[in-house]
């Protein structure tokens, strides 16, 4: 009889035998896939992360975001690093958490549901396989799941044992929110809610687990998001999301067309049930006018979903000395712009997704930082915000049009 890929007590072996067998985009090149079935199960024999009533939970305040009784705050860093759990990294990021969401309330006089990109948030999405570094080429950095940043064949070397690390790692930022009073049975204007772009299958399907109301639902993390390079509705990514009871977001860019949204729609959302669906807008604030048209189409098709817009990604730049960077009036550009294209389609902005760290970092450009190579920049992937940058962000999510900056 043949072994089931994921066994252990209360995990759903249909979904993860369902998804095993579709493409998958952005996966690692494993050099030893014989090592992953060990890693398989005990993924699927630990606790679950996050419980399915607090799921249900958010799911609710979701539903009333939908209908604007509040707004939305999810930030975080690029890539989260398995060493930066510990208690004190997850209070800091909780301090920032707090002040962007004072800011929100103050410009919108609504409660905030505040969400981390953080206890899990260690796979990143990239635009090639390979990097040229001195010497010759080696794997890109995928995240601390998946292999180590520094620049030799030893640490981008894709190691599975890193996924049961990542698994520790996160235990150990929902531990220290417990702890903080602001995780599992907190009231719910305090506490932080996790996320992440679901994205590692092989860290991922291993954590899906049945629930009491016969469905299932990830326990990996509260909210998961599918990026902009894993929407294809016939793939693993979003058939995966599409079988959870889980909210779920995914990031739209430029190039979606307004067929490839209705299809996610009618996938992730198929009920139309508000909360379920959120769509996170990264189009660039010299693009931003292009959403006008999905809107339009996903209003008129009778999707209840919640909109936010992520002004980070469209906006990426490098230095002339080759540093990725963004700049913070192109960022504040695109949340004005954001704002108002969905105010002139009947919708509404419900709030902003960032990548921004409580560090004194200058990794982005505004606000009196300038990146440069040195000890203020410290990114693996992509530039974040510092807190004063992401709080000026934060004011503009409701600044009126044609205010000065």
């Amino acid at each position: 009889m043949p072994r089931h890929p994921f066994p252990g007590a209360g995990h759903d072996p249909l979904i993860a035998s369902m998804v095993a067998g579709l493409p998958a985009r952005q996966q690692p090149r494993w050099p030893d896939r014989s090592l992953l079935p060990p890693v398989h199960d005990r993924l699927a024999l630990e606790p679950p992360l996050v419980s399915y009533a607090s799921v249900r939970e958010l799911h609710g305040l979701l539903a009333r975001a939908a209908e604007g009784e509040f707004c939305l705050i999810q930030a975080g860093d690029c890539v989260e690093l398995t060493t930066e759990c510990a208690p004190r990294d997850v209070a800091r990021k909780v301090e920032m958490l707090d002040v962007l969401g004072d800011v929100m309330r103050t410009g919108s006089g609504l409660p905030v549901v505040r969400v981390g990109r953080m206890a899990g948030q260690f796979a990143k999405p990239r635009s090639d396989d390979w990097e040229n570094v001195p010497g010759g080429r080696l794997p890109v950095f995928r995240g601390p799941l998946v292999n180590g940043p520094d620049a030799c064949a030893e640490d981008r070397t894709p190691d599975p044992s890193r996924v049961v690390s990542g698994l520790e790692a996160a235990r150990c930022a929902v531990t220290a929110l417990d702890r903080l009073g602001r995780g599992e049975g907190a009231a719910p204007e305090d506490r932080v809610w996790i996320s992440h772009e679901a994205l590692l299958l092989d860290y991922e399907l291993p954590q899906v687990r049945r629930h009491t109301d016969s469905g299932s639902y990830l326990a990996s993390t509260h909210w998961p998001w599918i990026g902009e390079r894993t929407r294809q509705t016939g793939f693993a990514h979003v058939r995966l999301m599409a079988e959870l009871d889980n909210p779920v977001a995914c990031k739209i860019g430029p190039e979606a067309t307004v067929d490839e949204v209705l299809d996610l729609c009618s996938v992730l959302d198929p009920h139309r049930t508000p909360g379920r669906l959120t769509l996170i807008a990264r189009f660039g604030a010299h693009r931003i006018t292009e959403l006008a048209p999905l809107v339009r189409a996903v209003r008129q098709a009778g999707h209840p979903v919640l909109w936010m817009c992520d002004p980070m990604h469209g906006n990426t730049v490098k230095t002339p000395d080759g540093l990725k960077t963004r700049r913070l009036d192109a960022i504040m550009s695109e949340i004005r712009q954001c704002v108002d294209v969905l105010a002139d389609n009947a919708q509404r902005c419900a709030g902003l997704h960032l990548e921004a760290s409580p560090d004194d970092i200058s990794e982005c450009e505004g606000a009196g930082r300038s990146p440069a190579r040195g000890p203020g920049y410290r990114s693996l992937c992509d530039p974040r915000l510092s807190l004063v940058q992401a709080v000026a962000a934060a004011a503009h999510w409701r600044l009126p049009v044609g205010a000065v900056a």
